[in-house]
């Protein structure tokens, strides 16, 4: 088997179209494979081409090659520049298999019944490995393949769905919003391609044969996030009435923060939603709506099935593309077919190509279509797909099948397009507050029941790191935000939100520190530290490095410091921190913190004492939502051999406190370390030369046009081993505060 592959351009009134046409098909004649080939295929790929041009181009290969099986369709672009007119042309020679064509022109009256009827001719022959199928988009299209695949889910299913007619929706607006994204997606234009052109029908091109072997791969490269929604209502076979009984649109609106208008299909097409169908992972991004909040898609959505929106990284996205193409070179095709949604065109950009350029690696010749939606169905799992790469390998040899479906792993205007980190920080802030209520629907549980049993404790242990789970993905989304987007307003959205996912987090910390001391699981983690990594001023001589857990003693600070802060809303909440030598290596540190809040009466005191004395498992009235912070302090200190101590007046405030012994590292006070650290480091540096200097800021360029982190941290750190001019030392230390910010544009300036 070898497949090639030709792309010709066709402009009006071109008159060497036909001359060229001719080249590329004498070509195909004039080669070996062609005379010993025991079956021939091809594949055409239109687009922005008339009727007639395609009925000529039809006609010279019947002229040239009279016995292939001849099979197409035209392309949906999303390219709002382009006008491409162009023909691909592929053509498959197979040595011992067969290719057979059935096909139906125009709209069958039962859908259904012609795919059973279909499926079961295909049943009763023999040896066929897979089955290529081409129809015009039609809302109960799914019906076909459901009953096709019918006895046959050994069967590759693979394919493509052309533009769409009107019958599609009750509103036209779908058709007119997918036709725009394109100047050549032209419903004229419209159309597949069997033993003649069809304006509306189904095609399926079946390829079989004893020492055929085929490979396909479905990757979509989404990952869901949020909660799951219901489909409560639809409208025909691809439309969505209402999700959880709300107007289906409205989720665009509370998550993205889209309203739905011209340019809602842009807006919303990085953030499909998915369906897990029968183990499968299937996305659906919805190109129309209507004014009475319904939206319509390309594929078929059923009345009880759970939806999520999801989101993807780009790099993680293409590395999925990688893997999946790493896997289809391993089978090594000797012919391969992809089907690419334009929706990862428009997500990936400018690298859009890169997923071809993957599968072309192992099949330089291969044929890439992109139409309305995308068709795989393997031993169960697929169906009518969007946003999704399928990738269909054949191989002529003994070798057996490797099938796998891949699952996930400036101000702008009202009516202007929302920017993708815009709309990222809306949905992560949504979830985000989600998360919370969540939590603290968790949380009061917990303190309300009075029953310590194990399986309250393993319930919410589960339940919390449910949330957290997705937690850790919503704050890494804000991190990317922040570290991609050049727009300060966006990055200060995303700074909002990942602040907001760290107070979450937080919490469900403080929930799992709760449950692993209730468990005896808790642990200390101890190590060397520095006091002002804690706190930025100190009071007294306090030895610059001791020994301890930092993070819980930072844990325990903040605790306290944000429970004064509750309840003072006048006046001031001060930290005060203070050594004692107690022996030759030891330290005693006093931790005072004092508000000038409400305060407590003596009723209220003896509350807290007793949660103190670790009496009672449930929440202090005075102490509102924090009494797992103070219970979580109070076990983190006795560890630690020490503990809170509390004083308070009604209408004068409290004062809570601690001592904690702790060994002593360097007993250099804090403010006299640091001073003579840098007098020390002062001495130890060298003077760079000239030569030098230049060297290292070409690298520091090259480096920050790669926008490589690690590398440009080592850079400036060498540098800071040296003496500099008074600019460069200057560059330097700005060069420090935007690589902390991750700010490349400023970087990639500044070594200019």
């Amino acid at each position: 088997m070898i497949q090639y592959n030709y792309k010709l351009n066709w402009t009006a009134g071109d008159q060497g179209f036909e001359g060229k046409l001719n080249k590329i098909l004498q070509a195909l004649c004039m080669r070996p494979a062609s005379k010993q080939a025991n079956a021939i295929f091809i594949q055409l790929s239109f687009h922005n081409m008339g009727v007639e041009v395609a009925e000529k181009v039809r006609e010279k290969i019947r002229e040239f090659l009279p016995r292939a099986v001849v099979a197409g369709m035209t392309e949906m672009l999303f390219n709002p520049q382009g006008t491409t007119s162009y023909v691909r042309i592929n053509c498959a020679f197979f040595q011992k298999a067969k290719v057979r064509m059935l096909e139906y022109d125009g709209v069958p009256e039962d859908f259904g019944k012609l795919g059973l009827e279909m499926g079961q001719k295909v049943a009763a022959m023999h040896d066929v490995r897979a089955a290529m199928v081409l129809g015009v988009m039609a809302p109960k299209l799914s019906k076909f393949i459901d009953n096709f695949v019918v006895g046959n889910e050994n069967l590759v299913v693979f394919g493509g769905i052309a533009g769409m007619y009107e019958e599609a929706i009750e509103d036209a607006a779908l058709n007119s919003t997918l036709f725009s994204l394109d100047p050549g997606n032209k419903d004229a234009n419209q159309f597949i391609y069997g033993s003649s052109l069809m304006r509306h029908g189904i095609v399926v091109v079946l390829f079989s044969g004893e020492s055929l072997s085929v490979r396909g791969d479905y990757t979509l490269g989404w990952n869901p996030l949020g909660k799951e929604m219901t489909i409560t209502e639809t409208v025909g076979h691809t439309g969505i009435s209402k999700l959880d009984d709300m107007p289906a649109v409205d989720i665009y609106r509370h998550y993205l923060k889209v309203k739905p208008d011209e340019h809602f299909l842009q807006n919303i097409v990085e953030f499909p939603l998915v369906i897990d169908r029968d183990g499968c992972l299937i996305a659906r991004v919805p190109p129309g709506f209507d004014e009475e909040g319904r939206i319509f898609f390309t594929g078929d959505v059923r009345i009880g099935e759970r939806v999520r929106l999801s989101y993807a990284v780009q790099e993680d996205f293409l590395h999925e593309t990688e893997l999946a193409s790493e896997k289809m070179s391993q089978f090594a095709p000797e012919a391969l077919y992809l089907n690419v949604c334009g929706t990862r065109e428009m997500f990936l950009q400018d690298k859009a190509q890169l997923e071809t350029i993957y599968y072309q690696r192992s099949a330089s010749q291969l044929n890439a279509c992109s139409g309305t939606g995308e068709i795989y169905y393997y031993q169960g799992q697929g169906g009518i797909l969007n946003c999704a790469l399928v990738a269909v390998g054949f191989r002529e040899g003994h070798s057996k099948s490797a099938l796998t479906v891949y699952e996930a792993p400036a101000e702008m205007e009202d009516n202007a397009p929302v920017l993708l980190s815009a709309r990222m920080a809306a949905f992560l802030d949504a979830v985000t507050r989600e998360l919370e209520e969540s939590n603290r629907e968790l949380r009061d549980m917990a303190m309300e029941t009075e029953k310590a049993s194990i399986d309250k404790y393993r319930f919410l242990s589960s339940a919390s790191r449910d949330i957290a789970e997705p937690l850790q993905k919503v704050m890494e989304m804000e991190r990317r935000v922040l570290q991609e987007s050049n727009e300060p307003h966006i990055k200060a959205y995303a700074a909002e939100g990942r602040k907001a996912g760290e107070i979450v987090y937080s919490i469900i910390q403080r929930l799992f520190d709760f449950l692993e001391m209730e468990a005896g699981n808790f642990k200390l983690n101890e190590g060397e530290y520095r006091l002002d990594h804690l706190l930025e001023e100190l009071e007294g001589k306090v030895p610059s490095v001791l020994y301890g857990d930092e993070l819980r003693i930072r844990q325990i600070l903040l605790n306290l410091l944000s429970n004064g802060l509750k309840y003072t809303l006048e006046g001031s909440v001060t930290l005060q921190l203070n050594a004692e030598k107690t022996g030759a290596a030891e330290t005693a540190l006093t931790a005072r913190v004092k508000d000038t809040g409400v305060g407590m009466t003596d009723e209220q005191q003896a509350e807290l004492q007793n949660i103190l004395e670790l009496n009672v498992d449930k929440k202090v009235s005075t102490l509102a939502d924090t009494g797992i912070g103070i219970s979580v302090s109070q076990r983190l200190l006795k560890m630690m051999g020490s503990g809170l101590k509390i004083s308070s007046k009604l209408g004068e405030g409290s004062e809570v406190s601690f001592v904690l012994k702790q060994r002593v590292l360097s007993w250099v006070p804090l403010r006299q370390g640091e001073t003579a650290a840098t007098e020390k480091c002062k001495e130890e540096k060298q003077t760079i030369s000239p030569e030098e200097l230049a060297e290292n800021w070409e690298a520091l360029r090259e480096i920050a046009d790669a926008c490589e982190r690690e590398s440009l941290d080592y850079m400036l750190e060498n540098l800071e081993g040296y003496i500099l001019p008074e600019r460069e030392a200057g560059l330097l230390l700005e060069l420090r505060t935007a690589a902390q910010e991750e700010n490349w544009a400023l970087i990639q300036k500044l070594v200019q």
